[in-house]
């Protein structure tokens, strides 16, 4: 079945398959109605789909290999479909995003005031205005504190691009954040005021500890060794990062965690190939619970 055209981008799947294996999966795709094609490779064949089908095909193939295992060709089984982590500059753009948010929120010498009716309040989050979870992730105390975070974010937040997708990846850290925030705050119970993209930073850190605990890849659990080596890198990097006595321990801490148990549910219950239609929508996700924050705040102001 050949429904592409010209301005089609086919996505290959699989690499050197077998003329058997090629025919079963031909049969299996036309089944379910999803147009592709063959061409020779190397020693064999490759498959091709369009970039929309490319999670519906692979589920279907795998399911037809689960269902009739005695069909596989063993000897030349195809390795499992893993998209090229993906190149992106997002890091570098939310870094960008952080600096911008410091010079609208600190000019005309409102810096302090904005701090205080954005920022992290204990108290006031527990009241309900859990808007402030996130609003607290774009403000900074200073140069310093912002080009920390400006680095860290940049860095962290690309890595996990590379593990999970784009949007994904901003959607979790900033979920993750929020959380870390609420969590310190439900901890303190008082008027504590914490402010700062740290919080996302370790929340993301906490992240690439998690998605690595269960493979997304689908590889099966192989011991206590697949779960203790991204804990300990996680919290080293914890323990590393956040040792300078004026930080908030407390946040960087429960950012981390949230972001180490977020990450573990990601691969858990999360979809195992996320296409990149659907990493763009959860990117504007991400977006608009930040810019919808915001909006809260400035309309009670």
């Amino acid at each position: 079945m050949n429904d592409f055209t010209a301005q089609d981008e086919p996505r290959s799947l699989w690499d050197n398959l077998t003329s058997h294996q090629a025919d079963r999966y031909a049969l299996v795709l036309a089944a379910a109605g999803i147009p592709y094609r063959f061409r020779r490779s190397g020693w064999g064949w490759t498959l091709e789909v369009l970039e929309r089908d490319v999670s519906r095909a692979v589920t279907e193939i795998e399911q037809f290999n689960l269902e009739n295992p005695l069909l596989e060709d063993h000897r030349q089984r195809p390795a499992p479909f893993l998209p090229p982590p993906p190149q992106t500059l997002t890091g570098a753009a939310a870094a960008l995003l952080l600096l911008v948010f410091h010079l609208v929120t600190s000019r005309n010498g409102a810096h302090e005031a904005m701090i205080m009716e954005a920022g992290a309040h204990a108290a006031r989050i527990l009241e309900g205005e859990y808007w402030r979870t996130v609003t607290a992730l774009t403000l900074h105390a200073d140069a310093r504190h912002l080009a920390g975070n400006m680095l860290g974010i940049a860095v962290f937040g690309t890595l996990l691009c590379r593990r999970v997708g784009v949007g994904a990846a901003w959607l979790l850290i900033v979920l993750a954040g929020a959380g870390g925030n609420l969590l310190n705050a439900w901890l303190h119970q008082t008027g504590f005021l914490s402010i700062g993209a740290s919080t996302a930073v370790f929340a993301a850190v906490g992240l690439l500890g998690g998605v690595r605990v269960f493979p997304m890849e689908g590889a099966e659990y192989s011991g206590p060794r697949s779960w203790l080596l991204p804990v300990g890198a996680a919290f080293g990097l914890l323990a590393m990062l956040g040792s300078d006595v004026q930080t908030d321990i407390g946040a960087h801490l429960m950012g981390c965690v949230v972001g180490f148990v977020l990450g573990i549910a990601y691969t858990l219950m999360g979809p195992r190939h996320v296409s990149e239609t659907r990493q763009n929508h959860l990117l504007l996700v991400a977006l608009a619970v930040i810019a919808g924050s915001w909006w809260l705040v400035l309309e009670g102001s």
